[in-house]
């Protein structure tokens, strides 16, 4: 299970805030957490906040955080120069690329992009009309995203689709809509990985965390490959563990037991 730390992101604000005041110390002291707390790599975004250059905020915190920490980084933005000027002058392990859309124009700018510094791209399933309401249409936008990558060079191994998480609390086939979409791309496209951010299922709904860590559960028995999340919450930390091992992702509980016996569990 490929885990991201979520919290690199300028739409907290906190982290907006960070930003804006050029907090060396916290942005470090933040990318430095996440990586201890078992996160494979990092989600660095600097879009949302007003009045700003992403592309220089993006910049600023991409060479901050490749200070402090040796894991690969999710370069995340939707204005592909932003992303541009942030690979540049990127120089830690192979980066992803995010966020790539089934938009024209967007896949025009992007694919050569990661061809060009030799990334990972994830790619979403929307276009510029949204986001599909239903599994068929999701698939269909999966699928012009797949083949447009794979025909501009980019191998299948390096795509990554997020079929996007919504609200249950908008809509009550949000939940499994997902765990359908991953299926059909796991049927479809077994080299293609899966990424998304379960936390987008609970919003504006009680007892959050209850929410999202068994909604994690749902989506490793549906076969997700990575998750982008809070990994310093240690309950859905945990869920994950636990979940990988109860569907034999996990060889002898092997990466559960080392946890447990560093505490890092929590029940």
């Amino acid at each position: 299970m490929l885990i991201i730390g979520e919290s690199l992101n300028g739409t907290i604000p906190y982290v907006g805030q960070a930003v804006k005041d050029r907090n060396e110390g916290f942005i470090k002291a933040l990318a430095i957490e996440q990586v201890g707390c078992g996160a494979h790599m990092l989600d660095v975004n600097a879009g949302g906040i007003s009045g700003r250059s992403e592309a220089e905020d993006l910049v600023w915190m991409v060479g901050l955080v490749q200070e402090v920490v040796s894991v690969p980084l999710v370069l995340d933005s939707s204005n592909p120069e932003a992303l541009r000027a942030a690979i540049k002058i990127y120089k830690g392990p192979r980066p992803i690329l995010s966020s790539v859309t089934g938009e024209q124009r967007n896949m025009e700018v992007m694919f050569p992009l990661a061809l060009e510094y030799n990334a990972g791209l994830l790619a979403l399933c929307m276009t510029e009309k949204g986001i599909p309401a239903d599994i068929e249409g999701r698939l269909a936008v999966a699928q012009i995203l797949v083949q447009r990558a794979t025909a501009a060079g980019i191998r299948m191994e390096d795509i990554h689709l997020d079929p996007l998480v919504m609200t249950i609390s908008a809509d009550s086939t949000a939940g499994p809509t997902i765990l359908g979409t991953l299926n059909r791309i796991r049927e479809s496209y077994p080299q293609v990985g899966t990424i998304c951010a379960p936390s987008n299922v609970s919003h504006g709904m009680p007892y959050r965390q209850l929410l999202n860590r068994t909604f994690v559960s749902l989506l490793i028995a549906s076969g997700i490959k990575g998750l982008i999340l809070d990994v310093r919450d240690r309950h859905i930390y945990s869920a994950i563990l636990a979940a990988e091992a109860l569907v034999g992702r996990d060889l002898y509980s092997r990466a559960y037991l080392k946890a447990y016996r560093e505490g890092k569990l929590e029940k």
